[in-house]
């Protein structure tokens, strides 16, 4: 039987589960534990209204905890004092971060839990060329610059994505052509960890820059193929 969820639970779920397949990660991390979104960002993005406050988010935050659908972090160690003659062993989480466990993507992935709309986390990065906002960066990414894609048929995110290829000096060949609408493909079927693997390979040692930009085009199909848009 599906979880039973409130509200501010399902947010937080639906938001973790969009940042989790827009960064095309895998099941391991789901046991293993990884660092998620801050959860300052999760607040910002879902008490956008009266609807939820962040009361309600705080305690939903804990409820989640509890039933072991969301791990937080990091994680620190009990500092016992030199003086004392009670030694606690342990530690607790500094909840600066969230993310998904097993048990939660699959309770976020059920149909009772989704909310209607799931709240997508912004990040705003400042990288040359100019401000950038809905992208996960990790550390050491550049671009060279700014780049203006519009969405559109699957056709034109193809030539999109290949302009982006372009702009960056790339030839791009007939092979790679066939691999970027392969990755469109599994992008349309949920599948972001398969699609982002391909762009990987096809865009090689450029992946770096165009990272930032061909990503979230590729992400928000996969959003979106997952109801989550």
């Amino acid at each position: 039987m599906a979880a039973q969820l409130d509200e501010a639970e399902k947010q937080i779920l639906g938001a973790l589960l969009v940042d989790f397949n827009e960064r095309g990660l895998n099941a391991s991390v789901l046991s293993k534990g990884y660092e998620g979104p801050k959860v300052i960002k999760l607040t910002e993005a879902i008490c956008i209204s009266d609807d939820i406050t962040t009361v309600d988010f705080e305690l939903a935050l804990k409820d989640l905890e509890k039933k072991k659908f969301i791990r937080t972090g990091p994680f620190k160690a009990y500092e016992n004092s030199p003086d004392s003659s009670m030694v606690i062993i342990g530690g607790y989480s500094l909840r600066e971060y969230a993310g998904l466990t097993e048990l939660g993507y699959k309770a976020a992935k059920q149909t009772p839990n989704r909310p209607a709309k799931s709240q997508r986390i912004i990040n705003n990065v400042h990288i040359s060329g100019g401000s950038f906002n809905n992208m996960q960066l990790a550390a050491g990414e550049v671009i060279t610059q700014k780049l203006e894609v519009s969405s559109g048929t699957e056709a034109n995110i193809l030539q999109d994505l290949i302009r982006i290829l372009q702009t960056q000096g790339q030839t791009v060949s007939k092979e790679q052509q066939d691999a970027l609408a392969l990755a469109i493909a599994h992008a349309n079927d949920g599948d972001g960890k398969s699609a982002k693997s391909l762009l990987e390979k096809v865009c090689g040692p450029v992946w770096s820059s165009v990272q930032p930009v061909m990503w979230p085009i590729v992400g928000d199909i996969v959003k979106k193929s997952l109801g989550l848009s």
